[in-house]
């Protein structure tokens, strides 16, 4: 064989194991990461059975691979939690609907239809205004199960935070428990880092508007606690934790680009 065309036969011979090299990664650094994910799952599920087994695990799977959700859904985790509207029906789309899947952000009114419209959506856990409240319901009239809402309450007074004040809740909760499509489920809460009498103002609060809508006390979720401090609020009531890091690792800074 003449030297040149040893030379390209040998640089298309690089050029193929390198892509296949290329392409063989992702798989290889999700199978690395699935086995991370199988063990922070584990060790999550081993606190709250010490705990109090009756509490819901909500896996946080914001800005996390389809694939890693996939990996913690096989290994029986259920019930899912995504902050951004885009990305749950990107994820839901895409993946089983034997998930069940948890609003937890800031929800756009321009997003409530199709977001409602998820036929395995069980939760929008930010509900903060009757306005927001009342186009949900509206969205949800022709669900085949009725769709539950949380009302989020501000219990630490922070302004990036969102939800009512503890006082307006039992308002806001009465609201809901009238509207059609919907079910008012229970309250919700983002404490501020380290300060865990949020759980308590949480759990007060739910004391009054269980009062106010003549329910039972252990009809509403208590929604409260994530990766640093879901320990503490199961101790003080909670009743689910939301967990993305402790199970996931770190997430990226920012949702990734589609490839």
């Amino acid at each position: 064989m003449p030297p040149a065309v040893a030379l390209a036969t040998g640089r298309r011979s690089w050029t193929r194991r390198w892509i296949l090299l290329a392409l063989a990664l992702p798989a290889a650094i999700c199978a690395v990461d699935a086995s991370a994910v199988a063990a922070g799952l584990k060790t999550v599920r081993t606190s709250i059975e010490e705990l109090r087994p009756d509490v819901r695990l909500v896996a946080v799977s914001k800005f996390i691979p389809k694939e890693l959700v996939l990996a913690a859904h096989d290994l029986g985790q259920v019930d899912f939690g995504e902050n951004y509207a885009q990305e749950l029906l990107e994820k839901a789309a895409a993946l089983p609907r034997s998930i069940r899947w948890h609003f937890i952000g800031r929800l756009q009114s321009n997003k409530v239809k199709k977001l409602v419209a998820v036929p395995n959506l069980v939760a929008i856990e930010t509900v903060d205004s009757p306005g927001l409240a009342d186009r949900i319901a509206a969205a949800a009239a022709d669900r085949s199960e009725r769709l539950d809402l949380l009302v989020q309450v501000d219990t630490s007074n922070e302004a990036t935070k969102g939800g009512v004040l503890p006082e307006e809740a039992a308002s806001l909760a009465s609201h809901i428990h009238h509207l059609d499509g919907v079910r008012m489920a229970g309250l919700m809460t983002i404490g501020a880092l380290g300060d865990h009498s949020a759980f308590d103002r949480l759990r007060d609060t739910r004391e009054t508007v269980a009062q106010q809508l003549k329910v039972p006390l252990d009809s509403l979720t208590l929604s409260m606690g994530m990766s640093g401090d879901f320990q503490e609020a199961i101790r003080r009531g909670a009743t689910s934790v939301r967990v993305g890091s402790s199970i996931f690792g770190a997430r990226p800074l920012q949702r990734p680009e589609k490839s």
